[in-house]
């Protein structure tokens, strides 16, 4: 699998599956049990020997099961407790003594999780509308867009439980709902670019016929999906091609003020670890706002806010949910800019840090405030 983009699986090996007996104590025949082989090869290459893995939709177990078969510690969470007992029972019946399965929401439950080598799951999948186990189910939503804000919510409480330089790896399809296509892998994927650094993805191809259930407004026989991998580390910003930016932004917006890491770098600290972006303070005003907006579009700057795409015209909506947007410009030759603009900061003013800012080349830089964002 190293080599390769693709992983091919053909078949489940008959003792790894979950037992009959206990896929039908599950009111729908545990019918989404996810295999045992799907998940080995991502544990045995991205969680170290002896390294911890969580599984934040544990469903029956079956990441937890394959973290028994390749010798690492394992945590379940599952919201579902019933669903949650089956997969404790399997582990109980395995002798999986290094996993632990626990019932209750993920959101809740991270901050008292221990620090983890792995996050690998297989996602909810949208559309699967089973209103007998409740509406706080994920696939039980009833728009796209509070699907797509909770997985949002879950991977943004999940980032302090991951180590650093840990993975997180997510399974995921896109679908068709009735007759429209629903690009959900790649609006996954987009999710965990804004928390993560996204780096790889792996192709899962399964040999098996059509297998579609009637009762789901999901059309897929999940003859593929996307293993999409992230990993908790700082991007590589071009410090000097964003120096440059700086620069040009500038010398239009003389009043912007620099602060956070790049201008302790710009200052020439020495860092323990270079920028990952640069923070910029500004005025809480919607119409510079706006002009900020429409001046990085021009330089080739994407614009987001928590992952989303931001236009200009949308600035007066976006700046009651948020106090910063990001620019993010990545070019041909692979330099990259991102540069989180700021206009309201929990530790500092904007007129506090103008007023504390000297000038370095032309730019305004505060160096006494921290600033960022995770």
């Amino acid at each position: 699998m190293d080599n390769n983009s693709w992983l091919l699986l053909q078949e489940q090996e008959s003792g790894h599956r979950l037992p009959q007996d206990l896929a039908e104590r599950d009111p729908f025949g545990a019918r989404d049990c996810g295999w045992v082989e799907q998940m080995r090869p991502f544990i045995r290459q991205f969680c170290p020997e002896g390294g911890l893995l969580l599984d934040p939709f544990c469903g029956f177990g079956t990441t937890l099961m394959a973290a028994h078969l390749e010798g690492r510690h394992g945590i379940g969470v599952e919201l579902e407790p019933a669903r949650a007992g089956i997969a404790q029972e399997r582990m109980s019946r395995a002798g999986a003594a290094r996993q632990r399965v626990q019932a209750g929401d993920i959101v809740k439950a991270a901050a008292q999780l221990p620090p983890v080598d792995l996050v690998l799951t297989n996602i909810p999948y949208f559309g699967c509308r089973w209103p007998e186990e409740g509406e706080a189910q994920l696939y039980n939503l009833a728009t796209y867009a509070a699907f797509l804000e909770q997985i949002y919510l879950v991977f943004k409480a999940l980032k302090p439980v991951v180590r650093e330089g840990g993975y997180v790896i997510v399974m995921a399809e896109n679908l068709r709902i009735g007759q429209h296509f629903v690009p959900m892998a790649w609006d996954v994927a987009r999710i965990l670019s804004e928390r993560y650094d996204l780096v790889d993805e792996r192709i899962l191809l399964y040999e098996r016929p059509r297998q579609p259930v009637p009762v789901l407004q999901v059309q897929s026989n999940r003859a593929h999906e996307y293993a999409l991998i992230a990993r908790k580390q700082p991007r590589a910003i071009d410090l000097q091609a964003s120096l440059s930016c700086l620069r040009a932004l500038a010398a239009d917006f003389p009043d912007v003020v620099v602060y956070g890491s790049y201008a302790r770098w710009l200052h020439g600290e020495a860092l323990e670890r270079l920028p990952s972006d640069v923070d910029l303070l500004v005025p809480d005003d919607i119409e510079l706002l706006k002009k900020l907006v429409c001046w990085f579009e021009a330089q080739g700057f994407q614009i987001a806010r928590w992952g989303a795409p931001l236009a200009s015209h949308a600035v007066p909506l976006a700046a009651h949910a948020a106090h910063y947007f990001r620019a993010h410009r990545l070019c041909a030759s692979g330099e990259l800019c991102v540069i989180d603009v700021c206009f309201e900061d929990a530790q500092i003013s904007y007129p506090a840090a103008l007023s504390q800012s000297t000038a370095l080349g032309g730019i305004k830089v505060m160096l006494s405030a921290r600033g960022g964002h995770s």
